[in-house]
């Protein structure tokens, strides 16, 4: 850093923050998830820029800038896990379902008329995916997660698209593509951005790559993994709404008997998520936000 601000460093103070600011939102509009992540980076040391500038400028403190920035970054780190920790916190005691239990939409609002969703419905017609399910659960009042499910035409792969809603309006969608093994369990590979931090059955090969938007890159990925893992893919009988559900009640079971989840007759008064779960979430929330990539 410069050992006195000048108008220079200023400006490059501006254009670093006028770009800190546009990559979140271009990557939102964009689907372009590397944006959001690297937005967050820039962000983390924007802070550290200004807290050294501003220590500098008043002449708070006369150590060298770079004790300044690195104090600074410390201070972001601080802050943030701060409210990381809150926001886990009012989760565990929110009503918010943290594994809701879906029904069959028929509001006709599935799909959110958007243009860039447009191109994700073309190309699961050309792949020969076919629709079985549109669903919903209801959230808070007046809010909900849409899903629809798609599957293959051989029948050995569905697709669940996810739309979360937004704080302004409007949705993200993400997808979920799933296979049967027919020595049992099953291969899941998504892009939820959403942290999870809790456990998967066994059984289950899990793969979570939030920083690529495009479906058709995920179901690429998905095959792949596939044919590494010499997976014989089977056909799933069981109903989209049933088998959804189940997964749900699965996830919720195993989390609660492995302790990352509290028990029901004792979440009233500790929260739903246990203290251990808590810790997972906000590594989850860490490695999402800063890597792009789940802890595990």
């Amino acid at each position: 850093m410069l050992n006195e601000p000048t108008g220079s460093y200023q400006w490059l103070l501006f254009i670093f923050a006028v770009v800190t600011v546009s990559l979140p939102i271009l990557g939102g509009r964009f689907s372009i998830p590397s944006f959001l992540v690297l937005g967050r980076w820039l962000r983390w040391f924007l802070f550290g820029a200004l807290f050294a500038y501003t220590l500098k400028t008043f002449e708070f403190s006369l150590r060298p800038d770079w004790v300044h920035f690195f104090t600074g970054i410390a201070l972001w780190f601080v802050l943030e896990t701060g409210y990381n920790w809150i926001a886990i916190k009012a989760l565990s005691y929110s009503d918010l379902p943290l594994f809701p239990e879906f029904y069959e939409n028929e509001d006709g609002d599935e799909w959110p008329a958007e243009k860039r969703f447009i191109g994700i419905r073309d190309w699961l017609r050309a792949e020969n995916y076919t629709r079985l399910k549109a669903l919903k659960s209801e959230l808070f009042v007046g809010t909900y997660l849409r899903a629809s499910i798609y599957e293959s035409g051989d029948q050995l792969t569905r697709i669940q698209i996810l739309f979360l809603p937004k704080r302004k309006g409007g949705a993200t969608a993400c997808f979920t593509i799933s296979t049967h093994a027919k020595e049992g369990g099953r291969i899941i590979t998504d892009n939820l951005i959403l942290p999870y931090g809790g456990y998967y059955p066994e059984n289950w090969e899990m793969c979570r790559k939030p920083l690529i938007g495009s479906l058709e890159r995920l179901s690429l990925l998905h095959n792949k993994r596939l044919l590494k893992l010499k997976v014989e893919p089977v056909g799933v009988e069981d109903d989209a709404l049933e088998e959804l559900n189940d997964h749900q009640r699965i996830l919720e079971r195993l989390n609660t008997e492995i302790g990352f989840l509290v028990p029901r007759p004792r979440q009233e008064e500790e929260g739903k998520i246990s203290q251990e779960g808590r810790y997972r979430l906000w590594k989850e929330m860490w490695f999402l936000a800063y890597f792009g990539r789940s802890f595990e």
